[in-house]
């Protein structure tokens, strides 16, 4: 049994591998010690490598020699493999890893690049939501929020020029939770309110990958990462968004995983 773990913020993300099968998994970083408790008890002969920021604590606790990887370089080595089985065959491109946070990179034949990052991502969406509302599921955050209208929230350019023409789009964001007006706070609906959250992240890691595309002459960037996971109103946004820029995105199935993944490749 070989166990790839990328120790990550808010999770951790576990690929095992067989000779019969590889399984996906995912554990809350709360409960860190219950899974290396686990691993010490139930693979105690595994082969176990991980990446990312609680690796360290982790591999002080196993009962095992553990290998380590570099966290960026493992998580394109898992890209890059997880986009071949899938058929995606690009040689140059950006992709964002939207975990707790967002992490940019700018890749091409020659491997990847880290452009830079931001504190918006996961951590953010379930922050916000849970002040917001109380809501404090992701599963039940992104569910309802599928229900919502972020226009009773944000301040969209068509409420601007009310009816008049625009030089842009009149759907496209000018203030994000700018059209909150005195009284709203007793009114505003929790659904609206966590659409809006999501369009939050979403429209601003999407913004700095263009710009980031654009700048390294390629049209293609790509969306890993677990907050995305299932999370259609916040796809949606970037599908349209990126669109709109006149690039292409994509979604790497199971690109949560990549960096749990590369560190059993690399």
């Amino acid at each position: 049994m070989k166990i790839g773990i990328d120790a990550g913020g808010t999770l951790l993300k576990i690929v095992y591998i067989s000779e019969e099968e590889t399984v996906y998994r995912k554990v809350s970083s709360l409960h860190i010690d219950d899974f290396i408790e686990e691993l010490n008890r139930e693979h105690p002969k595994a082969d176990i490598r991980i990446t990312g920021g609680k690796a360290g604590y982790m591999s002080r606790k196993l009962n095992h020699e553990v290998r380590h990887s570099i966290e960026f370089d493992a998580t394109y080595t898992g890209l890059k493999h997880l986009m071949k089985e899938q058929g995606i065959h690009i040689d140059r491109f950006v992709y964002l890893n939207v975990g707790t946070g967002t992490s940019f990179h700018q890749a091409d034949a020659d491997g990847q690049r880290r452009a830079g990052g931001t504190g918006v991502g996961g951590g953010t969406l379930m922050g916000l939501s849970y002040l917001l509302t109380g809501v404090r599921d992701f599963k039940s955050i992104i569910s309802l929020a599928k229900e919502g209208n972020r226009d009773a929230i944000d301040l969209k350019v068509h409420h601007i020029y009310a009816g008049d023409a625009s030089p842009i789009p009149g759907d496209l964001t000018a203030s994000n939770f700018g059209n909150v007006q005195p009284g709203d706070r007793e009114k505003a609906r929790h659904a609206d309110e966590l659409q809006a959250v999501i369009g939050l992240v979403a429209e601003t890691v999407s913004t700095i990958g263009i710009n980031l595309a654009a700048g390294f002459d390629t049209e293609d960037i790509i969306f890993i990462g677990s907050t995305l996971l299932d999370n259609d109103v916040m796809i949606d946004i970037i599908n349209h968004y990126v669109s709109l820029k006149g690039m292409k995105p994509h979604f790497i199935e199971n690109g949560e995983f990549s960096g749990a993944l590369g560190v059993l490749l690399s």
